[in-house]
């Protein structure tokens, strides 16, 4: 499956002045800090003391999930992290629950700020290889600086998205298909393009992307045109398509930040389990929140 797993998280910790981990009920986490997270699954049958249990253990604790593969995303309230090994060699063996936690505790980095509380729900995701192509005449030349991109890569990474290629390229119907079949040749699970897909003769972007795709997926550029529409009429305009190469999933959005915010945070949903589907993770359809 594309999404792996769902626990809760059952304790929050902060470091005190004395160097001891205090259970918190929220605390704020940041881009690039390290945090050991662990599920009292691996617990059972340990015989740890309820005092060490119920207080705390390290960073964020989880129940309801026994194992997560170094490599995956786990998405914890707002924050979003990634698994980078199981087991801490630098957690000192004082008790039971340290010798549990150098063994199994998960050694995570921080890839999107955020809060976690008790109490908020846990996604464990398997990481989806993302392709950027930004359609720009200007942008292409450096005479426009590229923010829907950077909005691309700071919203997929709350599904476990990896930005791995990043182009920008002119409205040129050639270019951009070429860059759509090529990303799906080297592996990219996910190609989204920002621009071109207004009125204007140079906006190309779907015709390159028809040209390339064996598979239509209308129902994204649809949800996005309809619920676009609630905020401003324009959206109907777009020309937008959605479709598929192999197993990459290619979409087109818009060409503004906004848009592309907007129209990811409708998608977002629906995608790990679509992907898992073409990927042949996932077998049957099913609900994500």
């Amino acid at each position: 499956m594309t999404l792996l797993g769902k626990s809760k998280v059952i304790s929050v910790n902060s470091l005190s002045t004395s160097g001891r981990k205090l259970p918190t009920f929220e605390l704020m986490f940041f881009l690039g800090e390290e945090v050991i997270v662990f599920s009292v699954e691996n617990l059972v049958g340990k015989s740890i003391p309820p005092s060490e249990l119920r207080g705390f253990v390290e960073d964020i604790t989880i129940d309801g999930i026994s194992y997560v593969d170094p490599g995956n995303y786990l998405r914890l309230g707002e924050l979003v992290v990634k698994v980078k090994s199981v087991g801490v060699d630098s957690v000192p063996v004082s008790s039971k629950r340290g010798e549990i936690v150098r063994q199994q505790g998960l050694w995570c980095e921080v890839k999107k700020d955020g809060r976690v509380k008790v109490g908020d729900m846990v996604y464990v995701m398997r990481p989806i290889s993302v392709g950027v192509i930004v359609a720009s005449d200007k942008g292409s030349k450096g005479e426009r600086e590229d923010i829907s991109g950077r909005v691309i890569e700071e919203k997929i990474i709350e599904i476990g998205g990896e930005v791995k290629h990043y182009f920008i390229v002119p409205d040129e119907i050639d270019v951009i298909s070429k860059k759509i079949k090529e990303l799906a040749s080297l592996g990219c699970d996910l190609v989204l393009t920002s621009g071109g897909t207004g009125w204007s003769k140079r906006d190309v972007t779907p015709e390159a992307t028809i040209r390339v795709i064996e598979k239509e997926i209308p129902g994204l550029a649809e949800i996005m045109r309809i619920e676009g529409y609630k905020r401003t009429p324009f959206s109907v305009l777009s020309r937008a398509v959605a479709g598929i190469v192999g197993e990459t999933v290619v979409i087109n959005l818009p060409g503004s930040p906004k848009g592309v915010r907007e129209s990811l945070e409708l998608l977002m949903p629906v995608l790990l389990h679509g992907i898992g589907v073409l990927k042949g993770w996932d077998r049957e359809c099913g609900k994500i929140k």
